[in-house]
C-alpha cells in the first residue's frame, strides 16, 4: 500500500487547498526556514492519526487550524488527506473494494476532529490500525523530524527497539499487545477486586442470611400474631357483640319487668292509697261510734252518779227527818223546859234588877251572821262537790273511749316502727355510699393514672422510637464512612501490592539503581526523568559495570531564573554535580534560555521537556520509562505514608461504627423495655378501666338500692309520723292529769262541804255556847232576863223551831218523796242508757272490726305493694346491671370496631378473613380470648426476643445473592477472558518475538553493511540489553568507526552519530521498508563528504525498496540528488505556498538543448 498524495487545507500556515504528489523516488521539499516546510510532515503525522497538539508545535488541538495572518482571516476548519494506492489489495475488508484509499482528517474548531475513510467515518484507532499495518503511522521512525535523529541517538535503549518493531512490522501486533496487556491488567485488577468484593459481599451474605432467617422469623411471628390479634379482636368484638345483644335482649326484658312491676307498685301504691283514703271514714265512724259510746258511758255515768246522789239525798233526807224528828223532840222538850225555865226565870227575874240587852243581842247577831256565811259556804261547798263529781264521772267515760282508740293507734305504731327497724336494717346493712363513692373515685384516679402511665410510656415510647431510628442513622452514617474507608484502605493497599509488584527491586539488593534512592517533590518526576535518562537505572555501588561514582568537578551558574534540581530532589551524593547542572524552568524560559546552555548543562520543565546544552532537545511527547517509575515510586511512598493514618482513621471509624452501633442495640434494648412497659401500662389501664366499671356499677346498683330503700323508708317514717300522731291525739299525756285534776277536785270539794259542815255546826254551837254565855255571863238579872228572855226566846224559838222543823220536816218528807222517786227515775235513765251502751258498743265492735279488716287490708296492700316495690326495685337493679352491661358491652363493640378499624383498616366481620390467613378452622376453634391473649403474649416475648431485625435481609440476600451470581459468572467470564488474554498476550508476543529476532537479524546484518558503507570501513552492532525477552530489551548500538574503539552510540561524535542513526534507520527500510519515508533535514548536522554518503545511500535505497522518500533539506547536496524538488514559499506573511520542479524533465530539456 503506496501514498499517493497529500492534500492540505486549512492546516497551519497552509491556508489554501494545496496538492503534494508522493511519487516513487526522491522528492525534495526546499524552502527558506520558517516558510512551513516542516507542515508538510505534521499533517502527514496528524491525517495518520496523531493526537499530540505539543508534538506538532502547537499549545492545543486547535492551533492546528490557519489562525489568521496580515490580509487573511483565520480559518475554521483544517482538512487533511492522504490517497493511497490499494490495487495490492491489503486494506481492511470493508474497504479492500477499491483500488485508491482516501483518509482524510477533518478538525472543526471548538468540536474536534473526525476521521473519514473513502468518504465513511472511521474511528482514528482504525486509521492507526491501517497505518501500522502498513508499517507506517504518525510515530513511526520512517517519519523523521527534526532532531529525531539526536533523540535517535540520545534515546534509551528501550525506545530504540522501536525501530526494530518497526522493521519486523509488529507496530500493530505491539498496539494490540499493549491493549490486550492493558485489558489484561484490567481484568485482573477487575478480578482481584471483584473477589475481594465477592468475599465482603460472601460475608455479608452469610450475615443477611442470618437477618433474613430472623426476618424470616420475625414476619412469621408478626403474621402469626396479626392473625392472633385479628382473632383476638374478632373474638372480643363477636364477644361484645353477643354481650351487646344478650345485654339488649336483658335490657328490653328488663325494661319490660321494670315497666310490669312500675304498673304493678303504682297498682299496689294506688290501691294502699284507695285503701289509706278508705280507712279516714271507718276510723271517723270508729272514732265517732267510741265518741257516742263515750258519750253514751258518760252519761250512764253521769246518770248513775245523779242515781248515787238521789240515793245519797234521799239517806240525807231521812237521816234529816231523823234528825228533825230528834229535833222537834228535842225542841220540844226545850220549849216545855223553856216555858218551866222561863217562868222559873220570869219569877226569878221578876225578883232580879232589869240589865243592858243592846250588847247581848249584837253578840248573837254576829253569830247568827257568822252561822249563815257557814250555811251559805255549806250549800256552795255541797253544789261544787257536786259539779266535781260529774264532771269527774264524764272525764272518766272519755278517757276509757280515747284509751281504745289510743290502743289502736299504739298497735298501728308499734307495726310500723318494727317495718322501720327492718327497713333501717336493711339500709345499715347497705354498702356505704362514701366508701363506694370513695372506691369509684379511687378506681377513677387510678384509671386517670394508668392512662396518664399510658400515655407518658407512649410518648416515652415514640422518643425512644425516634432516638432508635437515630441510632440507627448515626450507625448508617458511621458505617458509610467506615466502609468508605475500609475499601479506601483496601484499594490503597492494593496499590501499594501492586506498585510493588511493579516496582520490584533487583535481585541483588547490594546495587540497587539510584531511582530507588531518589525522593523527588511531588510533579517532579518527569524532569528528574527527562534530566537523568537511563542513567537511573545505575547504581552508586563501584563493583558495578556502570555506576554513580560522583564528580568534585566545579559546576558553572546555570543560566537565568533556572533552578537546579537539587532543590528539589533528595538523592545520593553521586548525582549532586549531575543534578546541580540540570534546571528547572518553565517551556517558555527552556526556549529562550537552550542557547545560554554550558558545557554538560540541561534545563528540564516539570512536564518532561529537554534541553540539553548540545542541542539536543526531547519533548514531553516522547516517553521515559523513568518517569513513570519515579511517579510509581512517589506514589507508592505516599500511599506508604498514607497506610498507617489510613488505618487509623479505618480504626477510629471502626471504633466510632462499633460505638453507635452499640448505642443502637442499646437503644433497641431500651426500645423493647419501653414497648413492655407500654404493654404493662395497657394492661394496668384495661384491669383500671374494668376495676373502674365495676366500681360504677356498684356504686350504680348500692345508689339504686339505698334510694329505693330509703324510699321506702321514707314513706313507712311519715306513716309512722300519721300514726304516731293520731296516737299522741289520742292519748295525749293531759288527760290523765286533768282526770286526777279531776278526782283531786271532787276530793277538794268533799272535803271543803266536810269543813262546811263542820263550820256549820261549829258556828251553830258557837251561836249557842255565845248565848249560853251570855245568859250565865250577864249579871243574874241579865241572865235571868237572858234566860226569860231566852227562854222566852227559846221557847219561841222552839215554837218557831218546832214550827220551822215541822216546816221543814213536811218539807224533808216532801223531798224525800220526791227524792225517792229520782233513783227510780234514773234507775230507768241508767237502764235505758244502759241498753243504748250496749248498742253503741256494739256499733263500735262493728266499726272497730271493719276497721280492724280494713286495717289488714291496708297492711296485706301494703306488704303487696312492699313486694312489688321490692321486686320493682330489683328489677330496676336488674336493669341498671343490664344497662351497665350493655354500654360495657357497646364500649367494648366499639373499642373492638376501633381497634379493627384502626389497625387492621377492616370492618370487624373482615378481622376472620385476616384471621384465616394464619390459623386453622381447629386452631380457631380450640382457643378462646385468654387463651389467644396468652398466646398473644408469649409470640410478642418471642418477637421482642429477636432483637433488632432488618426487614429486608431476603431481599437483601436475593440481590446479593443474584450479584454473588453474577459476580460468579463475571469471575468466571473474567477468568476465561484473562486466560483468553494471557493466551492471546503470549500468541501475541511468541509471534512478536519470534518477528522481532527475525527482524533483528536482518536489520543487525543490514546495519553492519551500511555503517561499513557509510564509514568506508569500520564496524558496528545491534545487541538487545536490558533484559532476555527481545520484546522487553533494548535496543543499543556498538559502533567502531575506523581507528577507533568499539563503544556505544553516545561516546560517538555527533557526526557519527547521526551517520550510525541513518544506517540504523535504513537497516529498518532494507529489512522492512515503509511506504513511505520522511527526512526533515537529516543531513543537517553532516559536511559535505558525509551527505555525499548519505545521498548515496539514499539513492541505493530508492532503488533496493520500493519506498517513497520525501527529503527536507537546505543542502544543494543533497537537492542535487533529488528527482523532483517542491518549494515551499511564503510570499505572504504567514501563508505558505507550494512549487514544484521536475528535475528529470528538467534534464531532459538541457539535454535536448
Amino acid at each position: 500500500m503506496q501514498l499517493k498524495e497529500l492534500r492540505i487545507a486549512g492546516f497551519k500556515s497552509f491556508v489554501d487547498p494545496e496538492s503534494v504528489p508522493i511519487r516513487p523516488g526522491l522528492t525534495g521539499i526546499v524552502g527558506p526556514n520558517g516558510c512551513g516546510k516542516s507542515n508538510l510532515l505534521e499533517a502527514m503525522r496528524w491525517a495518520m492519526g496523531a493526537n499530540s497538539a505539543k508534538a506538532m508545535r502547537g499549545g492545543e488541538m486547535d492551533d492546528l487550524i490557519f489562525s489568521g495572518a496580515a490580509g487573511r482571516p483565520a480559518r475554521e476548519l483544517a482538512e487533511v488527506t492522504l490517497v493511497l494506492d490499494n490495487s495490492a489489495r491489503t486494506a481492511p475488508p470493508e474497504f479492500n473494494s477499491s483500488d485508491t484509499l482516501e483518509v482524510m482528517r477533518r478538525l472543526k474548531r471548538g468540536t474536534g476532529s473526525s476521521y473519514k475513510l473513502n468518504g465513511r467515518t472511521v474511528r482514528g484507532k482504525d486509521i492507526k490500525l491501517l497505518f501500522a499495518d502498513a508499517s507506517t503511522g504518525a510515530n513511526s521512525p520512517s517519519l523523521v523530524r527534526q532532531g529525531q535523529i539526536s533523540e535517535l541517538i540520545g534515546s534509551k535503549p528501550q525506545n530504540r527497539r522501536r525501530i526494530l518493531e518497526e522493521a519486523a512490522g509488529i507496530s500493530g501486533l505491539n498496539t494490540r499487545r499493549h491493549e490486550a496487556e492493558l485489558k489484561l491488567r484490567g481484568a485482573e485488577t477487575n478480578l482481584e477486586r471483584l473477589t475481594e468484593v465477592s468475599a465482603e459481599v460472601e460475608r455479608q451474605l452469610e450475615s443477611l442470611k442470618r437477618q433474613a432467617r430472623k426476618a424470616r422469623k420475625y414476619k412469621e411471628l408478626s403474621a402469626k400474631i396479626s392473625s392472633l390479634e385479628a382473632y383476638l379482636a374478632h373474638l372480643k368484638w363477636f364477644t361484645a357483640k353477643a354481650d351487646q345483644e344478650t345485654a339488649a335482649v336483658s335490657l328490653a326484658r328488663a325494661k319490660t319487668e321494670v315497666e310490669r312491676l312500675t304498673r304493678e307498685a303504682a297498682v299496689a301504691e294506688t290501691k294502699r292509697l284507695e285503701a289509706s283514703n278508705g280507712i279516714g271514714p271507718l276510723r271517723t265512724a270508729e272514732a265517732t261510734a267510741s265518741g257516742k259510746l263515750g258519750q253514751a258511758k258518760i252519761e250512764l255515768a253521769r246518770i248513775e252518779t245523779e242515781r248515787k246522789n238521789a240515793a245519797d239525798l234521799l239517806a240525807g233526807l231521812e237521816r234529816e227527818a231523823t234528825r228533825l224528828a230528834e229535833d222537834i223532840q228535842r225542841e220540844q222538850g226545850q220549849r216545855e223546859e223553856a216555858e218551866r225555865t222561863l217562868a222559873d226565870a220570869k219569877e226569878a227575874l221578876a225578883a232580879l234588877p232589869v240589865a243592858n240587852d243592846t250588847t247581848n243581842k249584837e253578840k248573837e247577831a254576829d253569830a247568827e251572821r257568822v252561822l249563815a256565811e257557814a250555811k251559805q259556804a255549806l250549800e256552795i261547798a255541797q253544789a261544787e262537790a257536786d259539779s266535781k263529781t260529774d264532771a269527774l264521772s264524764q272525764k272518766r267515760a272519755e278517757i276509757q273511749a280515747l284509751e281504745a282508740n289510743a290502743a289502736a293507734h299504739r298497735r298501728r305504731v308499734e307495726s310500723l316502727e318494727q317495718e322501720i327497724e327492718h327497713l333501717r336494717a336493711a339500709v345499715a346493712a347497705l354498702p356505704e355510699t362514701d366508701t363506694l363513692t370513695s372506691e369509684l373515685e379511687t378506681a377513677r384516679q387510678a384509671e386517670a393514672d394508668a392512662e396518664t402511665a399510658l400515655k407518658t410510656a407512649q410518648d416515652t415510647l415514640e422518643t425512644a422510637e425516634q432516638a432508635v431510628l437515630d441510632k440507627q442513622e448515626a450507625e448508617l452514617a458511621a458505617k458509610t464512612p467506615a466502609d468508605e474507608a475500609q475499601d479506601a484502605l483496601r484499594t490503597l493497599e492494593t496499590e501499594i501490592a501492586g506498585l510493588t509488584r511493579l516496582l520490584r527491586k533487583a535481585e541483588r539488593t547490594e546495587s540497587p539503581p539510584v531511582v530507588e534512592q531518589m525522593r523527588t517533590r511531588d510533579g517532579y518526576e518527569k524532569a528528574v526523568a527527562a534530566a537523568l535518562g537511563d542513567d537511573l537505572q545505575a547504581p552508586t555501588d563501584k563493583s558495578a559495570s556502570i555506576y554513580w561514582g560522583g564528580s568534585q568537578v566545579k559546576t558553572q551558574p546555570l543560566p537565568g531564573y533556572a533552578k537546579p534540581l537539587t532543590d528539589f530532589v533528595e538523592a545520593p551524593g553521586e548525582l549532586a554535580a549531575r543534578l546541580s547542572q540540570c534546571g528547572v524552568v518553565s517551556r517558555s524560559e527552556g526556549l529562550e534560555l537552550a542557547e545560554e546552555l554550558k558545557p554538560g548543562q540541561r534545563l528540564v520543565t516539570l512536564d518532561g521537556h529537554l534541553w540539553r546544552w548540545d542541542g539536543f532537545t526531547r519533548t514531553p511527547a516522547a516517553p521515559v520509562a523513568a518517569a513513570e517509575r519515579l511517579e510509581q515510586q512517589t506514589r507508592l511512598e505516599e500511599a506508604q505514608a498514607s497506610l498507617g493514618p489510613q488505618r487509623q482513621t479505618v480504626s477510629d471509624l471502626q471504633a466510632a461504627y462499633a460505638e453507635a452501633r452499640g448505642g443502637r442495640i442499646g437503644a433497641e434494648e431500651d426500645l423493647k423495655q419501653l414497648r413492655r412497659n407500654v404493654q404493662d401500662a395497657s394492661q394496668r389501664l384495661d384491669t383500671a378501666r374494668r376495676n373502674h366499671a365495676s366500681a360504677k356499677q356498684q356504686a350504680d346498683r348500692a345508689s339504686l338500692k339505698a334510694d329505693a330503700a330509703k324510699e321506702n323508708l321514707a314513706r313507712v317514717e311519715s306513716d309512722l309520723s300519721i300514726a304516731a300522731e293520731a296516737y299522741r291525739t289520742a292519748a295525749k299525756p293531759e288527760n290523765t292529769e286533768v282526770l286526777i285534776e279531776l278526782e283531786q277536785a271532787v276530793s277538794t270539794a268533799r272535803e271543803k262541804l266536810t269543813a262546811a259542815r263542820e263550820r256549820e255546826t261549829e258556828c251553830r254551837g258557837r251561836l249557842t255556847d255565845l248565848t249560853r254565855n251570855r245568859q250565865q255571863a250577864m249579871a243574874r238579872r241579865e241572865a235571868l232576863e237572858k234566860d226569860v228572855e231566852r227562854w222566852a226566846g227559846r221557847l219561841e224559838t222552839s215554837s218557831t223551831r218546832v214550827d220551822a222543823l215541822l216546816t221543814r220536816r213536811t218539807e224533808a218528807a216532801s223531798e224525800a218523796a220526791a227524792a225517792k222517786a229520782r233513783p227510780e227515775a234514773l234507775q230507768t235513765q241508767l237502764d235505758t242508757l244502759a241498753a243504748r251502751v250496749e248498742t253503741l258498743e256494739t256499733e263500735r265492735q262493728t266499726a272497730a272490726d271493719t276497721l280492724a279488716q280494713r286495717e289488714t287490708e291496708i297492711r296485706e296492700v301494703e306488704e303487696a305493694a312492699r313486694s312489688t316495690n321490692n321486686l320493682a326495685m330489683s328489677a330496676r337493679e336488674t336493669l341498671a346491671i343490664a344497662n351497665a352491661k350493655l354500654e360495657n358491652a357497646t364500649e367494648r363493640l366499639a373499642e373492638a370496631s376501633e381497634i379493627a378499624q384502626s389497625q387492621f383498616q377492616r370492618a370487624p366481620e373482615g378481622l376472620l378473613t385476616i384471621a384465616k390467613a394464619g390459623m386453622e378452622e381447629e386452631e380457631m376453634d380450640a382457643i378462646d380470648v385468654k387463651e389467644a391473649e396468652r398466646q398473644l403474649d408469649f409470640l410478642r416475648r418471642d418477637r421482642e426476643n429477636l432483637g433488632g431485625v432488618n426487614m429486608e435481609a431476603e431481599a437483601e440476600v436475593e440481590e446479593i445473592s443474584s450479584r454473588l451470581g453474577s459476580q460468579a459468572e463475571e469471575k468466571a467470564d473474567l477468568t476465561a477472558a484473562i486466560a483468553k488474554l494471557r493466551e492471546g498476550v503470549a500468541a501475541l508476543n511468541d509471534e512478536g518475538r519470534s518477528r522481532l529476532l527475525g527482524a533483528f537479524d536482518q536489520v543487525n546484518e543490514h546495519f553492519k553493511t551500511l555503517f561499513t558503507t557509510l564509514f568506508q570501513g569500520g564496524e558496528a552492532e545491534l545487541r538487545l540489553v536490558d533484559a532476555d525477552d527481545p520484546l522487553a530489551a533494548g535496543l543499543e548500538i556498538f559502533a567502531q568507526p575506523p581507528g577507533k574503539r568499539l563503544g556505544t552510540l553516545s561516546l560517538m561524535s555527533g557526526g557519527e552519530q547521526a551517520l550510525t542513526a541513518t544506517a540504523l534507520i535504513f537497516a529498518v527500510f532494507l529489512s522492512r521498508p515503509s511506504p513511505i519515508c520522511v527526512l526533515d533535514e537529516v543531513d543537517a548536522p553532516l559536511d559535505d563528504a558525509n551527505v555525499d554518503r548519505y545521498c548515496r545511500m539514499l539513492d541505493e535505497m530508492r532503488q533496493r525498496t520500493d519506498t517513497r522518500f520525501i527529503v527536507i533539506t537546505h543542502n544543494p547536496v543533497t537537492m542535487s540528488r533529488m528527482d523532483r524538488l517542491f518549494g515551499v514559499t511564503m510570499r505572504e506573511k504567514g501563508v505558505s505556498k507550494l512549487v514544484s520542479v521536475d528535475l528529470d524533465a528538467a534534464e531532459e530539456l538541457v539535454a535536448a538543448e
